[in-house]
């Protein structure tokens, strides 16, 4: 990898890393209603894991349709979160959910029935 893209990816992860920490601190209570949707529905149906929750995002990040109805149920869940928070705007709700999917893909591969990052965040969730 050259030097360019070396500092370019170093750039960019300390863009997240900021963003991260900005939506953490600000918006905390947009964060743990999405991961509660989440951590809930896993705890309700054994076959949500963190493969089905990372589609549901992305969905909604790309206004695509979910890819199974696993996902379609999550991202309906979420919708209702975001109607829940008209109070913060949808670049707020877009960074809430970006913020999300990468701590998923931080604790987990993805594989199907992995479910590592749902196990991480199930024990801040009551």
């Amino acid at each position: 990898m050259s030097g360019y893209l070396r500092k370019m990816a170093r750039n960019q992860m300390r863009a997240n890393r900021g963003l991260t920490r900005r939506t953490a601190r600000d918006h905390e209570d947009v964060l743990r209603d999405i991961e509660t949707v989440l951590v809930r529905a896993a705890r309700q149906f054994n076959d949500v894991d963190d493969a089905a929750c990372h589609a549901a995002i992305e969905s909604l990040l790309t206004d695509q349709p979910a890819r199974d109805s696993l996902s379609a149920m999550l991202a309906d869940g979420l919708r209702r979160v975001r109607r829940l928070h008209r109070d913060v705007t949808e670049e707020v709700w877009q960074d809430s959910l970006r913020v999300v999917a990468r701590s998923i893909r931080n604790h987990s591969s993805r594989e199907p029935g992995e479910v590592g990052y749902l196990a991480f965040v199930d024990l801040f969730i009551p």
